[in-house]
């Protein structure tokens, strides 16, 4: 079967080069329809001919695009990974939400409390995870416990800054890494060190460096970092509940309590990283489990 896929590329483009590797049954082709006219009409020139469409992005408002999909009465799955949840959710209590392509769809959701968050939206969903690391392991001992965290530019706070900040300036003698924000703006302790944007190569180094990784988020997805993290070997504090992550409310108290808590754990184990982190990520979050577990997931829903 042709399937077409669009979305954001960062996401898509890599999700479809997976799924022709490992479906050997289908055949998938994406299309940049978010931001090329051009790709507009390759797609709406290439769907008479197609199965199913996968929306790499849930859909609750107007889309000109899908009501074509619609009208040839293809297949529609729509894998929902991030904001788009809580524009559904919005949508649905300010009564702006548009319905016709929700109901006519089949729903996945990468992260598991997204079905608990989309239940007024949608009746039913299927997790399907569907990022993963390339590598788990890390065999090196920590000269210092030392944190690392995922800050935005210019969505510091929306990643935990001020809980970041205030334990950095309470604990001075603890490094704090900060990857993906510059630090511009920001009153930062001597004892933070902001990198800005860094390479993949780069920052599977700082995880294997860092014994403690903290994401403090107001909502997220599954996120890359997470299983990125705990494929180090981290200690992973997170404001979601997730396997082998610990779990606080984004609050700086719990944040401090939780830090002196997985300190004295690491120590106790002589500076060495989370060898039953490393495994799980060696037996769930590694390519050939993930991919393989999402094809099947797909091919329930396409041959349904």
């Amino acid at each position: 079967m042709l399937i077409l896929v669009n979305g954001l590329p960062y996401f898509s483009k890599k999700i479809v080069d997976d799924l022709n590797e490992f479906d050997k049954v289908n055949r998938y082709v994406f299309f940049d329809t978010y931001s090329s006219d051009w790709q507009k009409i390759r797609f709406l020139l290439t769907l008479p001919f197609c199965s199913a469409v996968i929306s790499f992005n849930g859909i609750s408002d107007k889309s000109n695009l899908f009501d074509w999909v619609i009208l040839f009465k293809k297949k529609v799955i729509m894998q929902w990974h991030g904001a788009d949840v809580d524009l559904a959710v919005q949508r649905t209590k300010n009564k702006t939400i548009d319905r016709k392509y929700i109901d006519y769809s089949t729903h996945l959701v990468s992260a598991p409390w997204f079905s608990e968050e989309l239940k007024n939206v949608i009746d039913k969903t299927i997790y399907a995870p569907f990022s993963y690391v390339d590598s788990a392991g890390n065999s090196n001992l920590y000269d210092k416990i030392k944190l690392l965290t995922y800050l935005a530019n210019d969505k510091e706070e929306f990643y935990g800054w001020n809980e970041i900040y205030s334990f950095a300036k309470q604990n001075p003698e603890i490094e704090i890494t900060v990857i993906g924000s510059d630090g511009k703006g920001l009153n930062a302790p001597p004892s933070v060190n902001f990198k800005g944007w860094i390479s993949k190569d780069e920052l599977l180094v700082d995880f294997k460096r860092h014994a403690i990784f903290i994401r403090l988020t107001d909502h997220d997805g599954k996120a890359l970092t997470v299983s990125q993290a705990l494929g180090a070997g981290c200690e992973v504090i997170w404001t979601y509940q997730l396997d082998n992550c610990h779990y606080i409310e984004k609050d700086s108290v719990q944040l401090d309590q939780k830090i002196k808590e997985l300190t004295n754990l690491i120590a106790n184990r002589n500076l060495s990283p989370n060898q039953k982190n490393i495994n799980y990520a060696k037996e769930h979050l590694l390519r050939e489990s993930v991919i393989a577990n999402y094809v099947e997931k797909l091919k329930i829903v396409l041959d349904a």
